[in-house]
């Protein structure tokens, strides 16, 4: 096997795989799949010790091998395919996809996560923290001053009804580059109000990440020339 460089970014990689992992899986099971002492483990979940370059290798060659975050993701996507509320609370299952999609994104220098829900708020804050961005969540309208918020009032085809999405004005900052996340995307009217909105800032829409989405929304998404776009389930 030809050694590689393994730096701390590729350690904590690691790291952040295992303790999601930790959560499908007992750390006896992991110790069986993945030919690692149990007591290792432990330590590295528990940031008692790291990895060393050539266990991370190891480590990370299985990952690629056995596919066990693929297989992770496509299961437990599948199974709260008809309650995809329950997802946004999986927060080993947001772990992994995170981590997934993380690595590529880092490079985007990406300024604002943005969630286009209130399912999409856990999805959104451990991206931002992945990759190291602020954050923007929608907010309730009630006893809010309207100049400190910003209101997208908008017809959703699919719903048959107005909507509105409120956002905090001190978060919609222009000239970003804003990554979009939710649980299910299925209202096309929606990924337009806030791209429109973005443009209007003079931002720009770097990519969307989201769990389900639906074959309409996935057809008609390329009209906004979003870079990049993450799903696990078309619905």
């Amino acid at each position: 096997m030809v050694e590689k460089d393994i730096g701390y970014e590729e350690k904590l990689v690691v790291v952040k795989v295992l303790k999601a992992l930790n959560k499908f899986y007992s750390l006896r099971d992991l110790e069986q799949v993945l030919d690692i002492p149990f007591q290792n483990l432990w330590k590295y979940i528990n940031l008692i010790g790291m990895p060393s370059d050539e266990v991370a290798e190891n480590l990370l060659e299985k990952f690629s091998k056995l596919k066990i975050v693929d297989e992770i993701l496509s299961s437990e996507s599948k199974k709260a395919k008809n309650t995809p509320q329950y997802i946004a609370s999986n927060i080993g299952f947001l772990e992994l996809y995170v981590v997934k999609i993380g690595r590529e994104l880092r490079k985007r220098d990406i300024d604002v996560v943005v969630a286009l829900s209130y399912n999409a708020i856990p999805f959104a804050t451990l991206l931002s923290i992945e990759v190291d961005s602020d954050m923007c969540i929608p907010i309730s309208n009630e006893h809010l001053a309207t100049e400190t918020v910003k209101s997208l009032t908008y017809f959703s085809h699919s719903l048959k009804r107005v909507e509105m999405l409120i956002y905090p004005r001190y978060c919609m900052k222009e000239g970003k580059k804003v990554f979009l996340t939710d649980v299910l995307l299925a209202d096309i009217d929606k990924v337009e109000s806030v791209n429109s909105l973005i443009k209007s800032r003079e931002g720009e829409v770097e990519g969307l990440a989201t769990v389900y989405i639906t074959r309409e929304v996935l057809e008609r998404i390329s009209q906004f020339n979003i870079k990049t776009v993450y799903y696990l389930d078309v619905i």
